[in-house]
């Protein structure tokens, strides 16, 4: 019988209880190792989470604070824009129904929540001058009394025979206050040649010297500053809400350029629309402009020919040619605004507005209730929207200026332009005289 070899046996047999020995310690370090990664994990996973509602909460915080302070900014702006409401009509009576008109369209057109909203791009205001924002002076605009002052009694320029009737027709109108047919033309016409030859610069420089004289009719008021103070301020609330605002005028297009940026100094000469004369290089000399090449030397001058009198029609056909939209808010005072007003308010895709304005103070300015009873009557016929100046408005120029009640022609400087300027031109009625009949009188 064979011997076992029991030494080897029993070293096998340690070598294998030490390997499930290894074994199960390898088993024991893996589970203490995993429960230390599970508890390190748990861990950092609380961590993050902790992290997290922390900057949740910190989020929240500043959201409500945020959202407090938007809330705070919205009452203080509605706040604001409540009280700016409340004033920016305040030349106009409180109980003023065109003041009120206005506000609510305003209101309306600007709300993008509105049926009648009108996107920025298409507020479109169009303005008259003489009459709307700046005072007739009974009721002769501003560059016929420049034009008179030209002709009659300016020493450095000779007028033509021609020139010099219409003047006198002019100086007529100042007195009657009647206006002949054709005279408006005839004036625009002969004041563009009356200024021929002149440069643009030298000419503004004139109509700013004419706008320092004082306004016949009235005291404390020069002729550049006869802006009827409650339109101005009508003209700025409508700019400051978005509306695109251009003056559409009668009066010459370089007379206006100088004399409107002292009251809409945000209004540049693009946005003014008024009559059109030729001008042309210093060099020129009547040249057709195909034919004839600027020069260095040569600067702008007046042409001294009528384009076209951005009166009546014509208003729609400047607007329509020169700023490209129809416009939503129409604002003039005469006959010659009709044709603006009615383009504004029919076949318009927004909601439009036409205000006009009836003479019928004669206290504060040389109203006349006639005409004023026809605009209010033309008002109700075509859907404008009539304005009393009488009733609406708190004042005309300023307080400090009065209506001189007791000026004649007689009274008035001699270095006034015009008729205030003409005594002999009249009989003790105001009626005028011819030129023997004024030697005669004087021979007397």
């Amino acid at each position: 019988m064979k011997q076992t070899n029991r030494p080897f046996l029993t070293i096998l047999a340690l070598a294998l209880a030490v390997v499930l020995g290894l074994g199960a310690c390898g088993n024991t370090a893996q589970q203490s190792n995993g429960a230390k990664s599970d508890d390190a994990a748990a861990t950092t996973e609380e961590t993050a989470t902790e992290a997290t509602a922390t900057e949740e909460a910190a989020t929240e915080e500043t959201a409500d604070a945020t959202a407090t302070t938007e809330t705070a900014d919205a009452a203080a702006a509605t706040e604001t824009a409540a009280v700016d409401d409340a004033t920016a009509l305040d030349l106009w009576a409180d109980d003023s129904p065109t003041a009120a008109l206005v506000k609510e369209y305003v209101a309306d057109v600007t709300d993008e929540k509105s049926p009648n909203f009108i996107p920025a791009e298409d507020r479109l205001c169009t303005i008259d001058w003489d009459g709307t924002l700046f005072g007739e002076l009974d009721p002769i605009y501003f560059d016929w009394a420049m034009y008179i002052h030209r002709v009659l009694w300016d020493s450095t320029y000779e007028p033509t025979p021609e020139q010099v009737e219409v003047a006198h027709q002019i100086e007529e109108v100042e007195q009657t206050r009647s206006f002949p047919d054709g005279l408006e033309a005839q004036h625009a016409k002969y004041l563009a040649e009356a200024f021929k030859g002149m440069s643009v610069e030298d000419f503004r420089a004139y109509v700013a010297e004419f706008g320092e004289t004082d306004a016949p009719k009235f005291t404390g008021l020069k002729r550049k500053d006869s802006y009827y103070k409650p339109m101005v301020q009508l003209v700025n609330y409508l700019h400051d809400n978005g509306f695109d605002c251009y003056v559409v005028s009668g009066t010459d297009r370089n007379v206006l350029r100088e004399l409107i940026p002292a009251y809409f100094p945000w209004m540049d000469d693009v946005h003014i629309k008024g009559s059109v004369s030729t001008v042309e290089a210093s060099g020129q000399k009547g040249a057709d402009g195909l034919e004839y090449t600027w020069t260095p030397e040569d600067e702008l001058v007046l042409g001294g020919e009528l384009v076209i009198k951005d009166v009546k029609a014509n208003k729609p056909s400047i607007i329509a040619t020169e700023i490209g939209k129809q416009p939503v808010v129409s604002l003039g005072n005469s006959s010659g605004d009709s044709s603006m007003a009615n383009y504004c308010v029919n076949n318009n895709k927004y909601k439009s507005l036409a205000l006009m304005l009836c003479c019928d103070d004669t206290d504060r300015d040389w109203g006349e209730i006639e005409k004023a009873e026809s605009m209010v009557k033309s008002c109700k016929e075509n859907g404008w929207h009539a304005v009393s100046q009488k009733d609406e408005w708190k004042t005309f120029f300023g307080d400090e200026v009065k209506l001189d009640k007791e000026w004649t022609f007689a009274e008035s400087d001699p270095n006034q332009a015009g008729p205030n300027a003409r005594e002999a031109s009249f009989d003790a009625a105001g009626t005028p005289q011819a030129e023997e009949e004024v030697e005669l009188a004087e021979a007397a």
